[in-house]
């Protein structure tokens, strides 16, 4: 078997062959819904087999019992002797087809003499749509065949206001049409009424049939889940006049071109590897969809837009830090126009951040550790504590928007979509932060980290790392953007600089090491990577020592059942420090006990211990190890780095088909002993914008040209040639001086010209002066210069005796 992937490369092709099975997972009975897959495409997403759909963006609920709403799955169709109810179902099998999205069911009766394949999966162009199929054929009876199929879409939902069901005729096909609201909103301020939502659907026949006369037929049912009646008649009129099943296929294919990173020599890690980008990627929106619908992206929870119906569980469809540090990364070197759509979801959040933060007396914008349709805080009340103290989120936040930024080097987009975003949450920082006296530093307290067994602490390090990149960033944007801020001043992004560069620095420098935060215990144990990620993604500087006593420390203390991407972020570290063989042992810990067999679905907690179910923020984190790790890919300041790539354990190839960077895609092919870029598409303008250096030798870059290396590649990004691009600094994230040290206030170029003209105009006045007294002064003056000179002998001959 095999399959064929053209990534079309302007006039080049980049081929990608493979074994179909490494896509295919199979079982001979349904596992528990936990690590049953979840199927999704940007706009709706459900369990398979599960009695419930959730929409982008549809949330019930008041304040933190805010949960994504539970619409009944009228697109759950089985067969009924393989059903989700059968205990021991005979001779049925199940499959996930992760290269074409789809769950598949095949009920074989050689007694009978007939097989039944059934698939559903919901369509990644007509995006608001489920496909069930189900292929009757005839193998040997000469009987009329009778299927039984059950259509289990569950109890009425508690989150909907049903309308009376309607019937609905579109271009002479008749349909079952549920329309209703959500019963709750999440807080009245930011939002006047409930969701809408619109189901059209068909009863399925208890039996389906096959007559003596016939071999085979085949079934299609269509239900389509949309906001609006209008929507829901657009779409099946869309469906009905396009080959829908091809529109699908070519989503399909394009997902695969982006995330269709795999190794050679390790089936076993290739499947890992395609599981992780599978479940990752089906959350997201398509690259084209037939009707983008009434909402925009709402954002990615840890459990994906499948999960999340009820309340108190599976994260109730909530986004956290979750989607800027550990699904972001990927999906921006991947996946672009995803990323942005994923940072413009928190700017349609900002009227409640800006609210958020004035009620806890702070300025400009502070974010929801759990966000959701309003952006307000939506954490629940039995988990006070992390709303309180975790504070990190919004500047996580900023480094997303600072990454993209690297990656694109977008200039138009910073000074419109985040600008406001930068500046208000650099904001946020200054006012959060305390001047501490005895030190001359600025304290964060009454915080917690990433480490959520310890709150209350006092300067977490991750926390005000982040907290100064923030700072930085935001003084950086605010020079490019001041004419959109009207409300903005020059010292005020002086300030910005002048309070990063002395946020307090925990550093043990008996140990050389640094502690967690202020009052952090050497030993005591934690949850979940903190201090190492100082190193990647912060890519805070410090010595390689301090670097590698922070891993060794933290790796003993870490809770062995913490979150999954932890040892992805160890992963890295000891990669950074050329220690392969604990790199090695990291990156295996990081997905073997994290991985549900049959359908290699991620979970949250590791041992064998339950956590959330489709836990797609593993995925991101396991993927940052590959690409970031051992394929040594980095974004900084004007560049991207590829620097020292090496191959996962047991491999002999690793290939990444695409990578996006300014404008620009290339795909990257990592050897034994050596790499290979090959650039691809990308405008003129895009590539006359980029210079390659290749071990350290620059190259021409040309579209749809190779080049080999063996120690690294740097792309460099040219600046645009406009005044505020090159006046504008973005300052190394330097903290922990003391505020003495900085030599008093930063002043602004404006102050600096006007004191520049005091002190030269004091200068000249000061020169007149001297010409005016120098012919009457010139013989005391000598005078003076003569008993100075006498007294400075004198003194001499005393210290000489």
């Amino acid at each position: 078997m095999w399959f064929l992937t053209l990534f079309a490369f302007g006039l080049s092709f980049v081929t990608v062959r493979g074994n179909d099975y490494i896509f295919l997972f199979n079982a001979t009975r349904l596992p528990n819904k936990a690590v049953t897959p979840t199927l999704a495409n940007g706009h709706l997403g459900f369990v398979v087999y599960g009695d419930s759909v959730h929409l982008n963006g549809v949330y019930n609920g008041l304040k933190g019992v805010s949960h994504r709403a539970r619409i009944p799955n009228f697109a759950n169709i089985q067969l009924a002797n393989c059903s989700s109810m059968q205990t021991q179902p005979k001779n049925c099998r199940y499959q996930l087809d992760m290269r074409s999205g789809k769950f598949r069911t095949t009920l074989e009766d050689p007694a009978g003499g007939y097989r039944v394949h059934h698939e559903v999966y919901p369509n990644r162009h007509f995006d608001q749509t489920i496909v069930n199929r189900i292929h009757v054929r005839r193998m040997k009876s000469k009987q009329p065949l009778e299927i039984e199929t059950r259509q289990l879409i569950g109890s009425k939902s508690v989150d909907l206001q049903e309308n009376p069901l309607e019937n609905l005729n579109v271009d002479g096909e008749g349909y079952l049409l549920l329309c209703a609201r959500t019963k709750h909103v999440e807080d009245p301020r930011y939002q006047t009424e409930g969701h809408q939502v619109c189901v059209a659907y068909k009863q399925v026949p208890r039996t389906l049939t096959l007559n003596p006369d016939e071999t085979d037929r085949e079934y299609t049912y269509l239900t389509v889940f949309s906001h609006s009646r209008d929507e829901v008649e657009r779409e099946l009129r869309g469906l009905k006049t396009n080959d829908h099943e091809r529109m699908h296929r070519l989503e399909m294919d394009r997902m695969w071109q982006k995330y269709g990173i795999r190794v050679e020599g390790n089936e076993r890690l290739d499947r890992v590897i395609k599981a992780s980008a599978f479940y990752l990627s089906s959350s997201l929106p398509s690259q084209s969809s037939f009707q983008p619908g009434s909402y925009p992206f709402y954002g990615l929870s840890p459990s994906g837009l499948g999960r999340g119906g009820k309340e108190l569980a599976e994260y109730q469809g909530h986004s956290f830090w979750d989607t800027e540090m550990w699904m972001f990364p990927p999906i921006l070197l991947l996946d672009p126009l995803n990323a942005r759509k994923l940072l413009h979801y928190r700017t349609l959040v900002t009227e409640a951040a800006a609210d958020y933060a004035r009620a806890n007396g702070y300025e400009g914008w502070q974010y929801a550790w759990e966000s959701a349709f309003t952006g307000r805080e939506v954490t629940p009340d039995f988990c006070p504590q992390v709303p309180e103290y975790q504070h990190h989120i919004t500047a996580d936040v900023a480094y997303a928007a600072r990454l993209y930024y690297y990656a694109t080097g977008d200039l138009d987009w910073l000074r419109t979509d985040a600008c406001r975003l930068a500046y208000e949450t650099a904001r946020f920082w200054k006012s959060r932060v305390d001047y501490n006296a005895n030190t001359d530093t600025y304290d964060i307290g009454r915080i917690m980290g990433p480490d959520e067994d310890h709150h209350n602490v006092t300067n977490s390090i991750y926390t005000n790392v982040i907290a100064a990149h923030n700072l930085f960033f935001g003084a950086f944007v605010g020079c490019h953007c001041r004419a959109s801020l009207p409300d903005a001043s020059e010292e005020e992004f002086a300030e910005f600089l002048r309070v990063a560069k002395s946020i307090t620095l925990p550093y043990n420098a008996q140990y050389d090491v640094h502690p967690e935060y202020k009052e952090y215990t050497f030993g005591t144990q934690i949850k979940q990577a903190d201090v190492v990620l100082l190193g990647y993604p912060l890519e805070f500087p410090m010595k390689e020592s301090t670097k590698a006593n922070n891993l060794r420390l933290y790796s003993m203390v870490t809770r062995p059942d913490g979150p999954a991407m932890t040892w992805a972020i160890h992963t890295i570290g000891h990669l950074d420090l050329n220690e392969l063989d604990h790199a090695a042992a990291m990156f295996r810990k990081s997905y073997k006990q994290y991985l549900r067999a049959p359908f290699h679905v991620w979970s949250e907690n590791g041992e064998g211990a339950d956590g959330a179910g489709n836990f797609i923020t593993g995925a991101g984190g396991f993927l940052q190890s590959l690409i970031n790790g051992y394929a040594g890919v980095r974004l900084r300041h004007g560049k991207l780095v590829i620097n020292n790539p090496r191959l996962p354990p047991g491999t002999t190839r690793l290939f990444l088909p695409q990578i996006n960077y300014g404008g620009v895609q290339f795909s990257l092919d990592v050897g034994q002993n050596n790499f290979r870029i090959t650039f691809g598409t990308g405008t003129q303008h895009s590539f006359d914008a980029l210079s390659l250096l290749v071990d350290d030798l620059e190259r021409d870059l040309f579209e749809g040209c190779e080049y080999t290396g063996s120690k690294s590649g740097v792309l460099l990004l040219r600046q645009k040639r406009d005044t505020t691009a090159t006046t504008c600094m973005l300052h190394d994230t330097v903290l922990g001086m003391r505020l003495a040290d900085q030599d008093g206030r930063l002043f602004t170029t404006t102050q600096l010209i006007v004191i520049s003209l005091v002190i030269g105009l004091a200068g000249v006045l000061y020169s007149i002066y001297v010409a005016l007294r120098s012919k009457r002064t010139r013989g005391k003056m000598t005078e003076k210069e003569n008993i100075s000179k006498r007294l400075r002998k004198k003194q001499k001959n005393k210290s000489t005796k």
